[in-house]
């Protein structure tokens, strides 16, 4: 017990600034792990609702029950004991309980522990509901999950279904309780069999979602613990068993989708959270508890995540009006719209004269020479649009070209070419691509629009898109193809380097929890474990001596403050609390100062006119960046001194840093396990920034950022 209240001490007493004892208090209970995704979504659903109320000035706590981990009366006895030492002086006026577990807690230890308080629910269900009988203290909106309208959408799209199997692993209680599947699926059983994939590891499960027959779907509800007694979040359980399915999964939990399944009849935990933030709000208003309740409403959607509805061939067609449908990539006319109009707009034009033309002429040598001297002005306008234009006479095999289309594929001006000649031009392994676009354009699609590769004679890649349309004949036999090629080398690479970029943050934040895993299993469990085990010995034989006693109470109030030293100094790593409290300036002086006192180096920081509120965003990067510049320094540069400078003017902040160090060469590629220059350009290009770097070797380094301030 003792442990106990000083652990709760330690955590809540840690890096938290003073508050008024006037603030309305809210405490927020969960029951499962608090960093599942679900509960991290609805949190912060809740919080911004309160934040955009008209008072928002609100203390906030968190609590988690964390039942599927720690199950048991015993436990739960435990964690009320924790709770009311905890909150004995600093009371919430109001618990939300997220999820059943937390509510038949609050039910069950409400008058020992909160007694009196008025408590709001969310993510319960009717049933849970019906058991726990809460009296007129307790309201919220009762959570009902769905999983006979998804199971419904799932027979929609593939009503070849014979069969539905049903994961459902571990105890699922909490946030994500639902209804007895039984009643829910008692309509569906003259139309499909069920099949439930329970008390299963998680190899075995893997297998048998691969070896599942056709015509079968999966309804994956959640999976906190396998039959080999390893433990889950249902979110890292789907990723590992949804690669292994040969049949599309469905769930109805938002937080799956993006993971692995088809999609479903949702609500979300954003609006439960909402919902529940804006019945706590009606009360603390002084509204009662069951009148606040029934204002609020949560109505379901049907969501689907584009790339698994192409893994399983179904048709976008097929999904029900009012549909929201995720991760669906923008088409070659959504990203090109604009170019692939001019260039139809010039075809529409030429089209037109050509036309004119060839009614006023009498003789085909005379329309042949106007048309000439058309495609000449079209392929001007295409040139100046930096479009290549092409014409292709199919049934005469004759290739026309403009200049700028003979530059792209690395063609003279003057060059007397046909369609073989460019086709060598096209790369190798993206031959038989162009060719089938083609052929399909001239079968009937009509529609011509591949992106390929071609390799220039100097061996230099160049990415190209296309955009063409065919012209029939009365018959309807293709007679011509108008088309335009574009240059879309940048953007492949900058989709290449933000590919790039995304997957060495991953890593920088791997590195980075490992470190802070490590510091906390190492170091602060271990410490903690020494005076839960001297507190123990203490206990069982204290000694006689009060001298003795009050030095052995010193010992242990210098190990919890070493350890709240340490545990600040990990928060402080993950996110600054000078930049929230004081502002950039501060922080920053702060940064450099420690830096300063850490490594013996002199860094001068100097700061005008830098305003205290600045927009969402602004001050982190700003921050971050002095961050990584001054590691830098520390790190690779040698240097004995740095400056900092902010200043603010003109309608915008800047941030110079230099040091005297050895300097380095900015065109040098980066090595692929840094982040460097990428990373803060990349910040800084997220808030609307620029940042340039002058360095050379022996003569120091340079960074500069212009970031415009909101007016």
């Amino acid at each position: 017990m003792v442990l106990s209240v000083l652990c709760a001490w330690l955590v809540e007493g840690a890096d938290r600034p003073a508050v008024s004892t006037k603030q309305p208090r809210v405490l927020v209970l969960f029951s499962n792990e608090r960093l599942l995704p679900a509960n991290v979504i609805a949190d912060e659903a809740i919080r911004a609702t309160f934040a955009a109320s008209a008072n928002p000035s609100v203390e906030f706590y968190s609590e988690s029950l964390d039942v599927d981990r720690f199950p048991g009366e015993a436990q739960q006895e435990h964690t009320r004991d924790f709770l009311r030492e905890k909150y004995r002086e600093r009371p919430p006026d109001l618990v939300i309980a997220a999820g059943g577990a937390s509510l038949a807690f609050l039910v069950k230890y409400r008058d020992s522990v909160f007694s009196g308080i008025p408590v709001v629910h969310c993510a319960v269900s009717p049933a849970e509901l019906d058991k726990l009988r809460p009296d007129d203290r307790i309201a919220g909106i009762p959570f009902v999950t769905n999983a006979a309208e998804t199971l419904e959408l799932a027979l929609r799209l593939q009503p070849d279904t014979r069969q539905v199997a049903i994961i459902d692993g571990g105890n699922n209680a909490g946030l994500h309780a639902g209804s007895d599947l039984g009643t829910q699926f008692s309509a569906f059983e003259d139309r499909v069999t069920f099949r439930r994939l329970t008390n299963k590891s998680l190899a075995d499960l893997r297998r048998e979602l691969s070896e599942l027959p056709d015509h079968t779907v999966v309804l994956y509800r959640s999976m906190f613990r396998d039959a080999g007694g390893n433990t889950f979040t249902p979110l890292a359980a789907l990723r590992q068993i949804a690669p292994a399915s040969r049949v599309p999964i469905y769930g109805y939990y938002d937080t799956f989708l993006g993971n692995g399944i088809v999609g479903g009849s949702m609500v979300t935990f954003e609006s439960i959270g909402q919902g529940a933030a804006r019945v706590a709000l009606r009360i603390l208003a002084g509204e009662e508890a069951p009148a606040a309740a029934r204002a609020e409403i949560q109505a379901a959607t049907p969501m689907f995540d584009w790339r698994q509805l192409q893994r399983w061939n179904i048709s976008a067609e097929r999904l029900p009006p009012g549909s929201v449908v995720r991760f669906r990539p923008l088409t070659l006319w959504e990203e090109h719209k604009n170019y692939v109009l001019g260039g139809l707009a010039i075809f529409a034009a030429q089209a037109l004269t050509i036309t004119l033309l060839l009614v006023q002429a009498g003789r085909r040598k005379q329309a042949q020479q106007a048309l000439g001297e058309t495609e000449k002005r079209a392929a001007l306008a295409a040139d100046a649009a930096n479009l290549g234009s092409w014409i292709w006479d199919i049934p005469n095999n004759h290739l026309w070209t403009g200049e700028r289309c003979k530059a792209l594929f690395g063609f003279p001006a003057d060059a007397d070419l046909n369609n073989e000649d460019f086709r060598a031009r096209v790369h190798p392994e993206d031959r038989a691509m162009r060719d089938q676009a083609m052929e399909s354009a001239l079968a009937g699609t009509g529609k011509y629009d591949p992106e390929y590769r071609v390799l220039l004679p100097d061996g230099t890649i160049r990415w190209l898109a296309a955009a063409a349309r065919v012209e029939h004949d009365a018959s309807g036999k293709p007679t011509r193809m108008l088309g335009v090629s574009m240059d879309i080398t940048e953007r492949h690479q900058a989709e290449e380097t933000a590919h790039e970029l995304g997957g060495r943050l991953i890593n920088a934040q791997e590195v980075e929890r490992t470190r802070i895993a490590r510091d906390l299993h190492d170091d602060l469990s271990q410490r903690l474990a020494l005076i839960s085990v001297e507190l123990e010995m203490f206990g069982q034989e204290p000694p006689a001596q009060a001298e003795v006693v009050s030095g052995r109470m010193r010992e242990f109030s210098e190990a919890v403050k070493g350890l709240s030293s340490d545990v600040h100094r990990l928060a402080h790593e993950l996110h600054p609390a000078k930049l929230d409290q004081l502002g950039l300036t501060a922080a920053v002086r702060g940064f450099c100062k420690e830096l300063a006192a850490a490594h013996e180096i002199a860094i001068v920081f100097e700061a005008r006119d830098v305003p205290r509120a600045l927009q969402d965003g602004v001050a982190l990067c700003l921050y971050r960046v002095t961050q990584e510049a001054l590691q830098n320094v520390i790190k690779h540069s040698g240097a004995t001194s740095a400056k900092v400078e902010l200043a603010a003017g003109e309608g915008q902040l800047q941030l110079r840093i230099y040091d005297d160090g050895s300097g380095f060469d900015p065109s040098t590629p980066p090595t692929k396990a840094s982040l460097g220059l990428l990373g803060m350009r990349e910040r800084v290009r997220m808030v609307g920034g620029l940042l340039t770097v002058q360095s050379q070797p022996g003569e120091g380094t340079r960074v500069e950022v212009v970031v415009p301030l909101g007016g």
